[in-house]
């Protein structure tokens, strides 16, 4: 598991800051998101979900026909990455789309509901009423960080062509 740990954040990570390097190569300074730092976070748990379905798990991870299995799913990946990224530059907006309704909900008022759900009875009305807060305040800020990114994406569709270097 170090190994390919080490292996994912050593050489790994040079294709992930290709994709972008193409993208601004492309576009150049009109694409204003961070896009390395965004696929590192998106990309991930996608890894861990293809190697978790696509792995022979009777094999070690480091067995030949793994680490085939890998490389191969990580260049397609890669060239589907790098074709999303040079199509739509906007890339950084779909990905604040798809935290502002699941990051904020999951991370803030999730966790205030399994409190209210497990300890609410027993909890003291000032803890109650803090998670209630969170509850009611964190899924506006969801709410409104939804609208915010669907309208960044409207906004850059006018903008933007597909594939167009202007």
């Amino acid at each position: 598991m170090r190994k390919a740990l080490n292996a994912q954040f050593s050489g790994g990570i040079l294709f992930y800051h290709a994709v972008p390097m193409m993208g601004y190569w492309a576009y150049g300074l009109k694409v204003p998101e961070n896009l390395p730092n965004e696929l590192n976070d998106v990309v991930a748990p996608i890894h861990e979900a293809l190697d978790t379905k696509f792995f022979k798990l009777d094999k070690s991870t480091n067995s030949k026909e793994n680490l085939k299995r890998r490389f191969f799913l990580r260049a397609f990946f890669f060239i589907a990455n790098t074709f999303v990224t040079l199509a739509i530059p906007f890339m950084g907006d779909f990905v604040n789309l798809f935290g502002s309704f699941s990051l904020v909900p999951l991370t803030f008022v999730f966790l205030s509901m399994i409190f209210i759900k497990i300890k609410g009875k027993t909890a003291r009305p000032e803890k109650n009423l803090w998670h209630w807060f969170n509850i009611i305040i964190f899924s506006l800020l969801a709410v409104v960080t939804t609208i915010a990114a669907v309208r960044l994406i409207l906004n850059n569709v006018q903008k933007y062509n597909f594939f167009a270097d202007r």
